[in-house]
């Protein structure tokens, strides 16, 4: 006669259960813990078995609520189990990865990875995290961003069969606002929108070893492999401004025009104009002078035509502006233009607009405020743009207004910007050496399979205008510079050891001193291309690193293959060679860019 089952016998096998349990769960790896846990279960189930008063049907029940209370608890500590074994594992792998990232330093060392591989050795990708949904806070908050800002997608130019069409033509153009606004998106741990990215703009907001001209304008061109074909080359055209020693230069008149609406109400904006407009007038001379118009719900004079001679009272304008109302930009433009006009002599005539380009008041479409300046800048009075501020933003106006204006544009992000910007390029750069300056690049069909320009898709002119001087161009200051980067694919069966060339450049611009317009040419012979990327001199090398990062951000698909990791490996070689603060920035914003994506 067997014995009766009842609470001693329940608690008796569910111990037993528990040794196994325990057992298996050490064998997984689980801590301590987890056993823990389990027996905890097992307790409470024990307990709720046995009851007080004897009731037989609970007890009768008892062996079946142990054993499934075990079941759970074993299946809990199993789960444990596997997530510590997981966790044992990362760390298993991450010590086994050590020494491949130890030899993989080593390669880098000796010459392999990189941007462009002389040894041909294909670099694939570095696989991406991923999941099955997007994080949604993050996904809120960029579009948040996007919403308040305004950037026009110009798209990208393809490849061209120079057969069909040989000829380039582009007006020259030595904006930088997008590479600064991109490295303020950096900055703040978010990709920049592709649209914002203008690949050219990039490239000009680096400096290049080109040769310099005694007068008006001078090309440079070189080239080597190119990283986003391995069968293609980069043919890089430069072009160089004359300069001009500040002592040369004639007075200036400037005119700032500041947006003193209620969106400028930040220190990153309306403060940060001050500072800005504060270092420059400590860079101005003397002789020249300087006007202040503000604009809110309309527009207005601050400050009359002043000599810097009379910093004090300059400076005490500047500081005295506060933000509130409206944003008329085109009263601003137009009261600015006016007090300008009152100043024309035949010395320097410009006039700074500081804004975060949002217009709510008059005239607001982009288009129509451009044009509204276009006959003061055929009068000579040219239009510098300088942007602050992100989120509510229009980058839009203000590159089409410093098109128009023939002048340029920039973009402000830091004191550190501000006092590059207006302590080092805004007054070396006052006077005109070029006006309407246009490129055109005509390829040797027999020479080239194809091309494609990088950038200036809102730059471009028709071939038929390029000796049409009643075509509105680009206009450079002294010391400027162009960069245009070509991908070209050579023909069957031609080498770079011929004799060959690839085409040929041309530049037109007009003289603004004498009125005569000049034009000049350079070969693209075959021999100006490295075959080696270590041939390549290491400006080149840092206009390909500039060009493939932009082109990369912008999700180009002829950059498709290129991984961010290796363009990283490459600036920093790079900056070991030129230890500049550029090439130094350069790295951290490709960094800050690939742990992004």
């Amino acid at each position: 006669m067997g014995k009766e089952k009842g609470p001693v016998g329940s608690n008796f096998r569910g111990l037993i259960v528990l040794v196994i349990m325990a057992m298996l769960v050490s064998a997984c790896g689980a801590g301590s813990d987890s056993v823990t846990d389990a027996a905890t279960a097992i307790d409470d189930t024990a307990d709720a078995a046995t009851d007080s008063d004897g009731d037989s049907s609970m007890i009768e029940s008892a062996p079946d609520a142990v054993t499934d209370a075990s079941d759970d608890a074993m299946d809990e500590a199993m789960d444990e189990a596997m997530e510590d074994d997981a966790e044992e594992a990362m760390v298993d792998d991450a010590m086994e990865e050590e020494p491949a990232m130890e030899e993989d330093a080593a390669m880098e060392e000796e010459g392999s990875g990189g941007l462009i591989d002389d040894s041909d050795r294909t670099t694939t990708p570095a696989p991406q995290e991923s999941g099955l949904f997007e994080d949604e806070a993050a996904t809120e908050q960029e579009d948040a961003r996007l919403a308040d800002n305004r950037f026009a997608d110009y798209g990208y130019r393809t490849f061209i069969d120079p057969d069909q069409d040989p000829e380039s033509t582009f007006a020259l153009d030595v904006d930088t606002g997008s590479y600064t606004v991109t490295r303020r998106w950096l900055d703040e741990g978010q990709l920049p929108p592709r649209e914002a990215v203008r690949v050219e703009e990039f490239v000009n907001a680096f400096d290049y070893d080109y040769d310099t001209p005694r007068r008006g304008l001078e090309i440079s061109v070189d080239g080597g492999p190119s990283p986003f074909d391995e069968d293609n080359h980069l043919v890089r055209v430069g072009i160089q401004g004359e300069i001009v020693d500040d002592a040369d230069r004639p007075s200036a008149s400037l005119t700032f025009v500041v947006d003193t609406s209620g969106s400028m109400d930040r220190d990153d904006r309306l403060g940060l104009v001050k500072e800005s407009l504060n270092i420059l007038v400590d860079e101005l001379s003397d002789d020249d002078t300087v006007a202040i118009v503000t604009y809110a719900d309309q527009g207005g004079i601050v400050l009359e035509p002043t000599a810097v001679r009379d910093s004090r009272r300059i400076y005490d304008a500047i500081n005295n502006l506060q933000p509130g109302g409206s944003t008329n930009l085109e009263a601003g433009l137009r009261t600015g233009y006016g007090l300008a006009s009152e100043a024309m002599g035949d010395g320097i005539n410009r006039v700074v607009l500081a804004s975060d380009g949002v217009a709510n008041v008059g005239m607001t479409d982009p288009t129509g405020l451009a044009n509204l300046i276009r006959d003061d800048a055929d009068r000579g009075i040219q239009l510098v743009t300088i942007g602050y501020g992100m989120g509510n933003f229009n980058d839009v106006t203000m590159e089409q207004l410093a098109d128009q204006g023939d002048g340029f544009y920039a973009y402000v992000d830091t004191k550190d910007e501000a006092e590059r910007l207006f302590e080092d390029e805004l007054t070396s750069t006052l006077v005109t050496v070029a006006i309407d300056a246009k490129v055109q690049v005509v390829f040797d069909a027999d020479i080239v399979d194809e091309y494609r320009l990088i950038g200036f898709e809102n730059r471009g002119v028709l071939d038929s205008d390029f000796r049409n001087d009643a075509v509105d161009a680009g206009e450079l200051g002294a010391g400027h510079q162009v960069t245009a980067m070509y991908e070209v694919e050579l023909a069957r069966g031609v080498d770079l050891g011929d004799g060959g060339e690839i085409g040929e450049v041309f530049l037109r611009w007009e003289d603004p001193d004498s009125g005569e317009v000049r034009e000049i040419n350079e070969d693209i012979d075959l021999r100006d291309v490295e075959a080696r990327w270590a041939d390549t001199p290491e400006d080149f090398k840092l206009a390909t690193v500039v060009t493939t990062f932009g082109e990369v951000l912008r999700d180009n698909p002829f950059a498709d293959a290129i991984s961010m990791d290796d363009l990283l490996v490459e600036a920093e070689r790079l900056d070991d060679q030129l230890d500049t603060d550029q090439s130094a920035e350069l790295v951290d914003l490709i960094a800050r860019a690939s742990s992004l994506r």
